[in-house]
Order: C-alpha cells, then sequence, then structure tokens
C-alpha cells in the first residue's frame, strides 16, 4: 500500500470515540484499486466540536471528503448545505462531498450498502418478515431501503420506542402498503437485521436472543469491527450470517463516486 504524500487526498472518517474503527483497512486499499492517492484517516472529535471540524476540513484542498459514524450522523446532517433523497427522508448523512464552491453535500449510503450486500447474500426476500433491531442513524436507513427495495413486511424493536413511532409514521407516509409490526417477537422472521452499537466491545449483551429465530432465518449484523457474539450464536445454529464488512464493502463504490462528484 502506498504511503501518503502531500500530493495525496484524505477521507476523514470522524467517530466518537475512534478507537474501534476500522474502516481504512477497507477504504485505502479499495483507492488504490481504483487509482486513486486516497487515504482514510480515522479522526476522534466530540459532537461540541463536529460543526468546527468539519468546516475546517472542507476549507483544505487535501480532504477528499467526510465520512461520518456514531455518533455523529444526525447531527452532520444540519451541518449539510444540500441533501440527498435518502438523506433527506432518513434525516441523517453519513457521507459529506465538497463542492467545488465549498458547499457541503451530504448523502446517507448505509441504506444501499446493506441492500446491495444482502442481496448478494441472498438474504433479502421481500415477502418475509424483516426486523430490524435499532432505529437510529443506521435503523432507519435500512428500514428505508427495504421498504423502497419492496419489502412488504418490517417489523421494527428499539430499546426506547419514540424513535420507532416516528420512523414507522414516515416510512407508511412514504409506503402506504408496508405492513409495520412493532411486537417483540422473532418466530416468523426471515432476516434478523442488528441495526444497533450492541456487539461493538466484548462483553456487551446481544440485541436479541437467537435461539427465538426460525431455523431458516438469516441474520445481518452490521458491526465490521469484531465478529460478534450475536455472530457467533447464530452461526453455531447453522444460520447464515452476514456481517458488516459486507455493508462496507458495498458502500464504498456509492461513496467513492458521491465523492468524486460523479453521483
Amino acid at each position: 500500500m502506498k504511503l501518503p504524500t502531500g500530493a495525496s487526498k484524505v477521507v476523514f472518517i470522524l467517530a466518537h470515540p475512534a478507537d474501534h474503527v476500522g474502516a481504512p483497512r477497507h477504504y485505502t486499499p479499495y483507492f488504490e484499486a481504483q487509482g486513486l492517492d486516497w487515504h482514510m484517516v480515522p479522526l476522534d472529535v466530540a459532537p461540541a466540536y463536529l460543526a468546527d471540524t468539519i468546516r475546517a476540513l472542507a476549507r483544505s484542498r487535501s480532504v477528499a471528503g467526510v465520512n461520518l459514524t456514531m455518533p455523529h450522523k444526525p447531527a452532520a446532517f444540519a451541518l449539510c448545505d444540500d441533501v440527498g433523497p435518502a438523506a433527506r427522508f432518513e434525516g441523517v448523512v453519513n457521507t459529506i462531498a465538497i463542492a467545488p464552491d465549498g458547499r457541503l453535500i451530504g448523502e446517507s449510503f448505509d441504506g444501499g450498502g446493506f441492500l446491495n450486500a444482502a442481496r448478494e447474500a441472498g438474504v433479502f426476500d421481500p415477502g418475509r418478515r424483516i426486523v430490524v433491531i435499532g432505529a437510529g442513524g443506521a435503523g432507519r436507513a435500512i428500514c428505508h431501503a427495504l421498504a423502497a427495495a419492496g419489502a412488504t413486511q418490517l417489523r421494527i424493536l428499539n430499546e426506547h420506542p419514540e424513535p420507532v413511532a416516528s420512523l414507522a409514521g414516515q416510512l407508511l407516509d412514504g409506503f402506504p402498503d408496508l405492513d409495520i409490526d412493532l411486537e417483540a417477537r422473532f418466530d416468523d422472521a426471515g432476516l434478523l437485521v442488528n441495526a444497533t452499537s450492541l456487539g461493538l466491545h466484548e462483553g456487551q449483551p446481544l440485541p436479541m436472543d437467537p435461539r427465538l429465530l426460525p431455523e431458516d432465518c438469516a441474520v445481518f449484523d452490521i458491526i465490521a469491527a469484531r465478529r460478534t457474539e450475536l455472530m457467533q450464536a447464530a452461526a453455531a445454529r447453522g444460520l447464515q450470517v452476514v456481517d458488516g464488512v459486507a455493508m462496507i464493502r458495498h458502500q464504498l463504490p456509492l461513496q467513492t463516486a458521491f465523492w468524486r462528484g460523479e453521483t
């Protein structure tokens, strides 16, 4: 892998904390394979300094773009001068491009990356009940992508009910035929999605008990930093498991094109 020089471009991934961020090991090799002298660098930014940090980075010709992860996606949305259609629906951005005139253009590619990874793995069946745990930035993006792709039965679960009720109402406004269920059950699931941060660190509780899932259910855990206990328990049951690395891999071309101004 090439080392950066003064002519290189940098994509910063902003997080707080950032010690778990392993995305550069996927992004930088991808950039190099595309013939780009780009490098991803994690940056720990406390929420209070997010706006100042993004505005400062946008002034540098060395910055190709910005990637956002927990907890910055909703706040970054408010900082953008314009946003794409997915971000407009979801109210979050995970990607910011810097226009030639300095404007910040945001979009959310979590949903697109998730959906393409699910399709590649063969775990997206629009006729089966899909259970999504988590109604934060990633959960909102995933639910929107599933609905837009023709999912007919969606169950959304979250520790706090308010985000779920808001998300469900918004989804029904756009997709009135969607069957949305908020009951905490798993026996009819064709796909379970963990869209929470549970599993990011060893010792955290599982988002649910995989023993409650049907034998033909698949599990998609969006955590990419490690093989979570949920993944391990589901695999031990013989269930098909897809991890967050697949989601990153499918976001890469979408985000790169956006940073380059091609979309």
